[in-house]
């Protein structure tokens, strides 16, 4: 059997899921692999979708229509690549979607869907049964038609999002597409909509290397070896995708929340993509570790701390949080969407009510006083997220869709 994961470009999370369950395909003995539009990283077991430069620049001149044609934060996405004559996905038994904005329009999917083959959705977020908007913040227009988009300016009933939205219900009434979700809160909210509700979804979660992200020994060594205090509990803030401005992050409560804890006993340290000014207290002691390639050091960063927080407005499924509990150290969030599903309040973590910053700084203060005990709980509930695990459920539904 063999199965080809299709995503736009192999960088953040949606490529960061589709490489682990492509790991834990292969390591099944599956013949897996992973197709992108823009190869950054260079690395040769991924696949491009393009052979010379000039299909690559056609499908990039093509995404820039798109952006021109976008209003507020939604794009139309009318003009994409036909990829149903590409070798790799012709060789392939099965065809595995992830993050394919900027891509595939909606009717290249449908041109791949008439192909006879098996095609997968993974939903990374909640586009694919929205008008557009990769979370809606709670707008739930996607469960009846959206339009009058609260991200467009004016008023208008039949808008972008409207298009884009009856766009999508034409390409699944038209096309035999079996969608997943990595949480169970994105499934139901799939279920709900307009776009997806006559769909099957099933519930098959992120997976990520147990054996890789692990407890360490020796949290003093790895702090002496990063020049971190030791005297002091650290709190961990991972800022992927501009987790400090991107306000479904919310980095804003977790700043407010620093104004609740004895400051002089913590330290903050930050990774990834922070802003140059944070207006955070003065007298915080604050490590940024700027943007990490190297996973490793990322493990080591997980292990040496006492707490990660994570305090999104929406999130379908916390990879930060899911690392971090592997590693053993517990995390502070609000109940939203797949957070609530991996921390359980005050046994591996703790979930402060929702935006509520005074919560927040005693989750912190909760986790940072029982980093061990909580830890050892993350640890197991983690496991379920293995290779081993998340692989055989996703290799026995590939094989249901292909053999029957």
């Amino acid at each position: 059997m063999k199965v080809l994961h299709i995503t736009t470009i192999d960088i953040g999370g949606a490529f960061k899921g589709a490489w682990r369950l492509n790991e834990s395909l292969t390591a099944l003995g599956i013949d897996s692999q992973i197709m992108v539009r823009t190869r950054r990283n260079g690395d040769k077991k991924v696949i491009k979708a393009f052979s010379n430069p000039v299909a690559q620049l056609s499908s990039k001149i093509k995404n820039g229509i798109n952006r021109l044609l976008a209003r507020g934060g939604i794009a139309r996405d009318l003009l994409g690549t036909d990829i149903s004559h590409n070798s790799s996905v012709e060789d392939a038994d099965i065809v595995v979607l992830h993050w394919v904005n900027s891509f595939l329009s909606v009717i290249d999917v449908m041109k791949l869907a008439q192909m006879d083959k098996p095609i997968i959705w993974i939903m990374h977020d909640m586009w694919l049964f929205t008008g557009g908007c990769h979370y809606d913040n709670y707008c739930g227009k996607y469960v009846d038609r959206c339009g009058n988009c609260p991200l467009i300016l004016g008023e208008r009933d039949i808008d972008i999002s409207r298009k884009n939205l009856e766009d999508k219900i034409h390409m699944m009434d038209k096309s035999n597409i079996f969608i997943t979700g990595p949480s169970k809160w994105i499934v139901a909210c799939a279920r709900d909509s307009s776009i997806l509700k006559r769909k099957e979804i099933c519930y098959i979660p992120n997976t990520l290397d147990t054996s890789f992200y692990s407890p360490l020994k020796d949290r003093i060594k790895l702090r002496k070896k990063y020049q971190v205090n030791t005297e002091k509990k650290v709190i961990l803030f991972g800022a992927a995708d501009n987790g400090t401005s991107n306000k479904n992050k919310g980095f804003i409560y977790l700043r407010d929340a620093l104004k609740y804890i004895p400051i002089d006993d913590y330290l903050l340290i930050i990774f990834g993509n922070a802003n140059s000014e944070l207006s955070l207290p003065s007298n915080l002691e604050v490590i940024r570790m700027g943007f990490i390639k190297d996973e490793k050091i990322l493990v080591e960063l997980y292990n040496l701390s006492d707490t990660v927080v994570a305090p999104s407005n929406q999130e379908v499924f916390g990879y930060t949080v899911c690392e971090a509990m592997a590693c053993g150290t517990p995390a502070v969030c609000f109940p939203v969407g797949g957070l609530e599903e991996q921390v359980l309040h005050k046994e591996n973590g703790y979930l402060a009510q929702y935006h509520d910053a005074r919560d927040l700084a005693q989750g912190i203060m909760f986790c940072a006083e029982h980093t061990e005990e909580l830890g050892k709980k993350a640890r197991q509930s983690a496991e379920k997220y293995s290779y081993d695990n998340v692989g055989k459920m996703f290799s026995e539904l590939c094989r249901r869709l292909a053999y029957g």
